[in-house]
């Protein structure tokens, strides 16, 4: 195999992995001019239990929607005012309206025994999934 060879096997790998990441920060963005964020979260394992603990600031916890399916975790809620992070952040003229986040469930979950709890002082959700038996 010639230098040149390997050099456009490199160069190829590397206009697809550009490709990939020029994908993936799109649709993150699409979601961020949408009007939509994604909430801080933390995902705690347990001997017997997984802790999800999302953050919601500014979020109406009576908006809140929570779905689960057999592999995925989807919450929605909106906020309680049109928020903007004019000082911090590079989105100066986007308005978000609504938190929206999609997590992976896994696999030895029992979704039956799921519980969710509100903490609308701190705009905190847990959402608790037992381990199978």
């Amino acid at each position: 195999m010639s230098f040149h060879d390997v050099f456009d096997r490199i160069r190829r790998r590397m206009r697809d992995l550009m490709e990939e990441f020029e994908a993936e920060i799109e649709e993150e963005l699409g979601q961020t001019y949408s009007g939509v964020i994604q909430p801080l979260y933390t995902v705690t394992e347990y001997p017997d239990r997984y802790e999800i603990v999302l953050d919601l600031p500014y979020g109406d916890l009576n908006a809140l929607s929570v779905r689960i399916s057999e592999s995925t975790l989807k919450i929605e809620c909106d906020l309680v005012k049109e928020i903007k992070f004019e000082k911090w952040s590079i989105h100066r003229n986007v308005s978000f309206k609504r938190y929206k986040v999609e997590l992976k469930i896994p696999s030895d979950v029992d979704i039956s025994g799921a519980t969710i709890t509100r903490d609308p002082s701190k705009h905190f959700i847990k959402v608790v999934f037992p381990k199978k038996k």
